[in-house]
């Protein structure tokens, strides 16, 4: 029997998977520093409690979103497994996403501060930043969402190719 090679369909696939995960943990990194900037503002806002999460002011939300943004991006930037990357990921974009259902459910400012205060210093409103990071969390949650499929698909052809050669072997002998 011949040993089976990968195709350069398959070695593609980590780099790939790879190169995404660089990428979500730039930007987790940049709205990591954002949040954690913003959290050492004086604003009024800041000192208010948060409309989902009220034991905590919005300063301390900030600090806390910060530090699990920056946790996350250098998981994805370590040497851990590509699920446990993955599963990271999922876990921390999943909880942006019912944090913003929660923030439209009761009828709380739509605009999120995902930034912290840093769009009005580029000269961006609100709204605008609040798309922007809707489109980010869409990229790594559908991102994410997507190389998982990719390798569960992957491993179950695998599965059922290698079920096919046992039995073909066992009906030869």
């Amino acid at each position: 029997m011949l040993p089976q090679f990968a195709s350069e369909r398959d070695e593609q696939q980590p780099r790939l998977e790879l190169r995404f995960l660089r990428s979500a943990a730039v930007i987790l990194l940049l709205t990591a520093a954002a949040k954690a900037a913003s959290a050492f503002g004086t604003q009024s806002i800041l000192e208010k409690a948060d409309p989902i999460f009220w034991v905590l002011k919005n300063r301390e939300l900030l600090v806390l979103v910060a530090t699990l943004e920056g946790v996350v991006a250098f998981l994805l930037l370590s040497k851990a497994s590509l699920s446990v990357k993955r599963a990271s990921l999922i876990w921390l974009c999943t909880n942006f996403l019912l944090y913003r259902m929660g923030l439209w459910i009761t009828g709380a400012p739509a605009a999120c501060k995902c930034m912290g205060d840093l769009a009005g210093r580029i000269g961006l409103s609100d709204s605008q930043a609040s798309w922007i990071m809707l489109g980010a969390l869409g990229y790594m949650l559908g991102g994410s969402l997507f190389f998982l499929w990719r390798s569960r698909s992957g491993q179950l052809s695998k599965n059922l190719s290698s079920n096919g050669r046992c039995r073909a072997e066992i009906q030869a002998h």
